[in-house]
């Protein structure tokens, strides 16, 4: 009889820790799922913050290195350096702001929003970098110019005294005379391409895009124009060394590079 009621116990137990299990399982597995997906969200906006911490900081070296270049130029006025490192720390102090916003986003569909705002509302590789770097090569031609203009001088003296000692000069003369008008045409197109996109702005993309492509054809022209000019000296030299006029007048043009 004890055996039984023992046993009659034990399997009431058992029943009541079996009802317990079946009521508290759907609330365990319940659970598994939940935590699962918090941390694949976890994980999606730790990503975000991360591609966008590295955009943000690749796009303010850039605009740094811009800043550096405008300072350099010396076809610039004071006041156009003034409006244009002005708009670049603009641009540096709201990307950092967007930086320190992001980094606090627990929302992701605000945390998306702003990454996405880095792309479509900092146009600095789409305008800053390719005008920035056209005023950069047009200043380093205008420098190149008045080298080479320079160097004219010299070569006109020694032609002026070649046709004093009676040789002829009418071919030293007309090279000189191409070479003036490249010098002036390289001048012009440098000028105007630093003309032409000088007032551009990040919110006129994407329709100011084939301005900035005009501004490179100018610069394409006036880079030719420099390798032609410098030809025409050393024919001159060339000219002026077998008429037994010797001459150190020399100047290479530093080749420049295409705009981006």
């Amino acid at each position: 009889m004890i055996k039984h009621k023992y046993i009659l116990r034990l399997s009431i137990s058992s029943i009541v820790i079996i009802s317990a299990l079946a009521i508290g399982t759907p609330a365990v597995f319940a659970q598994k799922p939940a935590t699962k997906a918090a941390a694949t969200q976890d994980a999606v906006i730790s990503r975000l913050k991360t591609r966008a911490d590295a955009e943000i900081t690749r796009r303010i070296d850039a605009l740094t290195t811009l800043l550096t270049k405008i300072n350099a130029m010396k076809s610039l006025t004071s006041a156009q350096k003034t409006t244009f490192t002005d708009g670049i720390q603009s641009q540096i102090t709201s990307l950092n702001t967007l930086k320190t916003k992001i980094d606090a986003d627990v929302d992701i569909a605000t945390l998306r929003t702003d990454v996405q705002s880095i792309m479509k509302g900092y146009r600095i590789f789409a305008v800053y970098l390719p005008q920035v770097n056209i005023m950069a090569h047009a200043d380093r031609i205008l420098v190149v110019i008045d080298e080479m203009n320079a160097v004219s001088t010299k070569l006109q003296m020694r032609i002026d005294e070649t046709n004093a000692a009676g040789k002829n000069t009418s071919a030293m003369q007309n090279l000189m005379t191409d070479r003036g008008a490249k010098l002036t045409d390289a001048s012009t197109q440098a000028n105007n391409a630093i003309t032409t996109v000088v007032s551009l702005t990040p919110d006129g993309f994407p329709g100011n895009k084939t301005t900035l492509q005009s501004a490179q054809k100018m610069l394409q022209t006036a880079r030719q124009d420099l390798v032609k000019a410098l030809q025409d000296m050393q024919q001159i030299r060339e000219l002026l060394r077998k008429a037994g006029i010797q001459t150190n007048a020399k100047i290479t043009p530093e080749p420049t590079k295409s705009a981006d």
